[in-house]
């Protein structure tokens, strides 16, 4: 003997396919941290080829996309992101899930290829200045007694450009900028 099902049981088994595939395809997309990869991919969804003009206009969609793709929510509104000038670029984004604003980086463009990240989960640090060509990024230096809050050490710039197919930092970037000396 069959039974019928009634509207509300229906509408349950219905909400829970949906919001299981969706939570499937949603889990499938985001990248997970590994840290062997490159800091320096640039294999990017289109040819890789970098444009080395910087002519042509950024698709700021695509580069705040693979930013959230990487766990991570861009600073800057993206009509300020548009006009800047090429083919270096860069973004100062936060962790999506960080409470208190203490999981940032840095993320690099060329052209509208990805071009890398300064460092994963920094504390701090601020895009001083860029013209397309350098980066001149800023981290405040914590000393082993400083509270979270509060720096005591300074804050030390990195100037970043595009050299040899890839971003090069001058002085080159200590693994922690934030705590260089550990």
């Amino acid at each position: 003997m069959r039974r019928a099902v009634t509207l509300p049981a229906a509408a349950a088994v219905f909400c829970l396919t949906l919001v299981t595939a969706c939570g499937a395809s949603a889990d499938k997309a985001r990248p997970e941290a590994n840290p062997s990869v490159s800091l320096w991919d640039t294999a990017g969804p289109s040819d890789g080829k970098p444009s080395e003009d910087g002519r042509e206009p950024f698709d700021v969609d695509r580069a705040v996309l693979r930013i959230k793709r990487l766990g991570y929510t861009a600073d800057t509104e993206a009509g300020t992101l548009r006009n800047l000038r090429g083919p270096l670029r860069a973004i100062h984004a936060h962790c999506t899930s960080s409470v208190d604003g203490k999981c940032v980086s840095v993320f690099f463009f060329h052209g509208n290829e990805y071009a890398g990240y300064d460092r994963t989960a920094a504390a701090q640090s601020t895009i001083k200045s860029q013209d397309g060509k350098t980066v001149t990024l800023s981290y405040p230096v914590y000393l082993p007694t400083d509270p979270q809050c509060c720096h005591s050490g300074g804050e030390r710039e990195y100037q970043a450009r595009w050299k040899d197919g890839r971003v090069s930092f001058s002085p080159p970037l200590p693994e922690n900028p934030n705590y260089p000396d550990k």
